[in-house]
Parts: C-alpha cells; sequence; structure tokens
C-alpha cells in the first residue's frame, strides 16, 4: 500500500497543477463557511462523477474550496488541474500554432484537462459567450462527464445567470451529478488584515 504523500510534496503538485500560489499558501489558515462547505462536499469530489457549479459574489473563497478539494485529490494519490476559463481556450488554439512543439504541448495539456480525476474552471464569468467557447467547453464537459470525473465550474454569476451561462447541455450533466453551490456569504476579502 502506498504511503500518502507528504504536505510539501502535496504543495508541489498543486503549483504543476496550475492552482494559484496565494490560495495554496492559504490552505492552513482557511476558516469558517467555506471551509465548512469544501469539508462537507470533499467526498463528492474524491468519489468523481461530480459536475457542480460554485456561484456567488466575489469574495466568500470559492476558489480557496477549490483549492482545499485540489489539495484532498492529491493526497489521495489522484491528479488535478486548474485553469481560469480564458488560459485554457487560449491553451486550446494552440493546438493549432504552426511551432509544432507548441502545439503538441498544447494537445497534451488539452488530454490531462479531460483525463485527470479534478479539473477547476475558474473565472467562468468572464468569457465572453461565443459559440465558439461554448462548443468547446461542453465537449471537454461531456468527455469528463463520460467518464465519470470531478469537474468544478467557478462562477460570479447569480444561480439562474449560471445557468444560462454554461448552456443548457451542461446544466443538464450538472444538474443530474452536483448542482449548484451557492457561496452568499461575507466577503473574505473585506478583512485585509484577517488570514483565510
Amino acid at each position: 500500500m502506498e504511503s500518502k504523500p507528504s504536505k510539501e510534496q502535496v504543495r508541489k503538485w498543486l503549483k504543476k497543477w496550475k492552482f494559484p500560489r496565494r490560495h495554496i499558501e492559504k490552505l492552513e489558515f482557511m476558516h469558517g463557511p467555506s471551509l465548512e462547505m469544501a469539508e462537507k462536499h470533499v467526498a463528492r469530489v474524491l468519489s468523481g462523477d461530480l459536475l457542480c457549479i460554485l456561484c456567488g459574489h466575489r469574495g466568500p473563497g470559492k476558489t480557496q474550496m477549490a483549492a482545499f478539494w485540489g489539495q484532498s485529490v492529491a493526497t489521495d494519490m489522484k491528479r488535478a488541474r486548474y485553469y481560469k476559463c480564458h488560459d485554457l481556450l487560449c491553451k486550446i488554439r494552440e493546438q493549432f500554432d504552426n511551432d509544432r512543439h507548441r502545439s503538441d504541448l498544447a494537445r497534451e495539456e488539452l488530454e490531462m484537462s479531460k483525463r485527470c480525476h479534478f479539473l477547476v474552471l475558474d473565472e467562468w464569468s468572464e468569457l465572453a459567450g461565443t459559440e465558439w467557447e461554448k462548443r468547446t467547453l461542453t465537449n471537454l464537459l461531456d468527455h469528463r462527464y463520460d467518464e465519470k470525473l470531478s469537474t468544478v465550474i467557478i462562477t460570479n454569476h447569480s444561480p439562474s445567470e449560471a445557468i444560462v451561462a454554461v448552456g443548457e447541455s451542461i446544466w443538464n450533466r450538472a444538474e443530474e451529478t452536483g448542482g449548484i453551490l451557492l457561496c452568499d456569504w461575507q466577503s473574505y476579502r473585506k478583512h485585509k488584515n484577517e488570514i483565510q
């Protein structure tokens, strides 16, 4: 039986998987509603077959919750990946770059986003909403749904706006496997001298 990875190894993996440094560093200081909700849903993230949408105003710890789940996934010896949606879409476009090395790296990145146990797509509310964006992200999430892998979408939309923003296909799958988690408590960012 494999031993659990050390705290240092988990942090290295989270950095490699592109989780934000700020949120990795705050993991041991998490408290309040974001920690409570993260702990409540960690078993679902680990078991797979989850597509859920974290929504609410800026600052209540949505990305911090995703980092907590990423840490849990790493501790469970599974892989995770974090993207801001726009960055992922730019990476997908690089598949068609004239530079073969760059396009190969982009294809590898996309394959990892399809196969990793836990995928976080942050800043969904910043997308332009083009047909290409919708089709591309729907295709990616459809692959993950088929393989029963855990995916979390993070957006600043209200629940009703989030349903419209992700589109009918993605919402239909989310409604079956996870739905919406509303983060409606006070922003942690308003307490500048208090560590989350």
